[in-house]
């Protein structure tokens, strides 16, 4: 059981999440990343029942792609698990995309990109281009799956304008 994110781009892509975490306040979310998903590939980045939750996702790969939202946070550009409102040095403020999830134990988001055309599936995300911000050094990749937090109260992350 778990929230998964496949890659169905032709190049490496780096996903960090957003998920529940009771242990976070005032925002009961926490982030996690780097997660390196090579092409064709499906990894599983929050583990535990998936369904009736809210994730949020941003990815991108060396190409100029993109997959964000307007769910704004800092990540930095090493290996990370933190609540969503903290924030550190050397941090860049990125915009996660919402997936709701509904009754599905198991739910997989693929991430397609922009020359693969747009999807009308509520599970798949296409990627827009950006302009590299960071790179990733090689203590960046994190392997081990996030976690679900347990049943509480539920404060989602705050939509805004990028500043």
């Amino acid at each position: 059981m778990g929230f998964y994110v496949r890659n169905s781009t032709p190049n490496p892509i780096y996903v960090a999440v957003g998920y529940y975490d009771s242990d976070c306040s005032p925002t009961t979310y926490a982030k996690s990343g780097w997660y390196r998903i090579t092409p064709g590939r499906r990894a599983l980045v929050v583990t535990g029942s998936a369904a009736n939750r809210t994730f949020y996702v941003y990815g991108h790969d060396s190409f100029g792609n993109e997959w964000s939202g307007y769910a704004y946070t800092y990540v930095p550009s090493t290996a990370f698990t933190m609540c969503w409102i903290e924030s550190c040095s050397g941090c860049r403020r990125v915009g996660f995309d919402s997936v709701v999830v509904g009754n599905s134990e198991n739910y997989t988001l693929e991430l397609v990109d922009s020359t693969q055309g747009a999807s009308n599936s509520r599970n798949t995300r296409v990627s827009k281009k950006r302009t590299p911000k960071f790179k990733l050094g090689k203590f960046s990749i994190k392997k081990l799956p996030g976690k679900l937090g347990e049943l509480g109260k539920d404060r989602k992350p705050l939509y805004g304008k990028r500043k």
